[in-house]
């Protein structure tokens, strides 16, 4: 199997129920240039260890595919294989018209990474207009819209994680040169810690600057204007003073 450039089909393989009918077993997505050999020929299976040498360098999909498919053939039953293109499906999911996607290249291949990544849900994607008697320029269009609105969605979360990783690495890069720095030189950080005043000479310092300045105002305001109770100083207090 072979898939040219923009195009795509889903490989299936099952059991032969009767002379119609397939029962699936597996099936992978065929896209873009991928090309997938089966040989039918009637030689001998491979050894458990032969088909662990071959399959080793694919892809974890492909080597899902290729052990799904040797069951199938240590199996005693007829399997069969069926291939189903994508382009048609997609156009029934998404409410458009036959062969409508056969000249949206870029679009048909934001709905496969849509659907097939980020398994976004079809009803987000489909055409959600009221009318079905409407041009198929403007049913695409509402479809690109929808799936341009996604993406966006998508890039902008993408954007947020990498700022926020960013300014992590940052505060860790930051951390890792004020530790380096501190254990080159460890004068600096005392010099540092010397140059802070201490709290109890600062606490004294505006102890002292309150009362000198309740002392000046006490002597510079009126007698009117004592900030204590006048009752208590009677004349003779006063002549004694």
């Amino acid at each position: 199997a072979r898939a040219r450039q923009f195009s795509s089909f889903i490989l299936v393989i099952g059991n032969m129920t009767d002379g119609s009918t397939l029962d699936p077993k597996d099936a992978i997505i065929v896209q873009n240039k991928d090309e997938l050999l089966i040989p039918l020929l009637l030689d001998e299976l491979p050894t458990a260890k032969e088909f662990k040498d071959a399959v080793k360098s694919l892809s974890p999909e492909q080597q899902r595919f290729a052990c799904a498919y040797r069951k199938m053939q240590l199996a005693s039953s007829v399997f069969g294989i069926c291939v189903i293109q994508i382009k048609p499906q997609l156009e029934a999911l998404l409410g458009l018209p036959a062969d409508a996607l056969d000249k949206e290249m870029k679009l048909t291949q934001d709905l496969m990474e849509l659907f097939v990544e980020y398994q976004v849900p079809s009803d987000l994607l489909s055409y959600n207009g009221f009318s079905q008697n409407v041009a198929v320029d403007d049913k695409i269009s509402n479809v690109r819209d929808n799936v341009k609105g996604v993406l966006d969605v998508i890039n902008a979360e993408k954007d947020k994680q990498l700022k926020m990783e960013q300014a992590k690495t940052d505060m860790a890069r930051e951390k890792a040169h004020q530790t380096a720095t501190a254990a080159h030189h460890p004068e600096m950080m005392l010099c540092s810690l010397e140059r802070r005043p201490k709290r109890s000479e600062h606490v004294g310092a505006s102890s002292w600057a309150r009362g000198s300045r309740m002392a000046m105002s006490s002597r510079s305001a009126p007698m009117g204007e004592l900030p204590f109770n006048n009752s208590e100083w009677s004349p003779e207090k006063i002549e004694r003073v």
